[in-house]
């Protein structure tokens, strides 16, 4: 594997995943958008951020169960994983010593109540949940500047509370939670495997009614028909204005280890 590729060369992986990702899901008549940086590089860029080593796709939860039951029967050199952390992703089934690891992740959309205090307890059982789901490779990636010593001791506290019980039954249980606790009237959606920040994003059910394709890197994707509203939620109305994050950057380079340590490629 390519221990130390080039932001180029991770964008070509990506768009080699995303596209194989759009080919199963036109197949089956299912619905997804580009989202968070990507969706922004689609309409600005009409491609990636020049620096953008990642992907993001969003889908709502109808959507994401027919994807989980098609993707891996009908994808011969690709796979959707939901063993890592709390989110599904989609990458290659091997690698050689040539091939550029990395990944595209999908975040799912849940309802949510339209009251703050009951919105601020989902919150809270989600993040006790996606704890439950760290293991101990994974859940060193909470420490940092973000995060305060109370909030990690909670967070570590839920891991242990969780360590007795198998991965798939604390991913079912938090599914489950998500889908189907606190919900309201259901016209808001919120992306409940995201991290707080994205997590506490509300954007209205409709948002992710209609689809529209939109060219990236030359490959016709699909991104929602409200993609405005979207970004406007996301990063505010100077959207189209260039900022480059560089602390996320970081962010990625041990993300990247982690997850290769949990496919044991490193």
């Amino acid at each position: 594997m390519n221990q130390k590729p080039t932001v180029k060369e991770i964008q070509e992986e990506i768009l080699i995943l995303l596209s194989e990702l759009d080919r199963v899901c036109r197949k089956n008549n299912i619905k997804y958008s580009l989202h968070g940086g990507t969706l922004l590089g689609a309409v600005r860029e009409s491609g990636f951020i020049p620096w953008d080593d990642d992907a993001d796709i969003t889908m709502m939860r109808e959507e994401y169960n027919r994807l989980i039951e098609c993707f891996n029967k009908e994808s011969k050199d690709f796979m959707l994983i939901e063993s890592f952390l709390h989110m599904p992703r989609i990458v290659r089934r091997k690698f050689d010593e040539d091939t550029v690891f990395a990944w595209v992740d999908i975040m799912i959309y849940d309802p949510i109540t339209e009251k703050n205090i009951p919105q601020k307890i989902k919150f809270g059982m989600i993040l006790a949940f996606q704890a439950m789901c760290r293991n101990e490779v994974t859940i060193h990636l909470i420490e940092g500047k973000t995060h305060s010593a109370l909030q990690m001791a909670a967070f570590k506290f839920a891991y242990f509370v969780g360590r007795p019980f198998s991965y798939e039954k604390k991913y079912n249980w938090y599914n489950k939670f998500c889908q189907n606790c606190l919900c309201g009237n259901r016209k808001y959606i919120h992306r409940s495997n995201d991290q707080l920040r994205g997590m506490k994003m509300l954007v209205p059910a409709e948002c992710m009614n209609e689809y529209i394709d939109i060219s990236y890197e030359g490959k016709q994707l699909m991104i929602t028909k409200d993609y405005d509203k979207v970004l406007t939620i996301s990063y505010g109305t100077n959207y189209m204005t260039p900022i480059h994050d560089e602390a996320n950057d970081d962010l990625h380079v041990h993300f990247r280890e982690a997850f290769l340590k949990h496919l044991k490629l490193i």
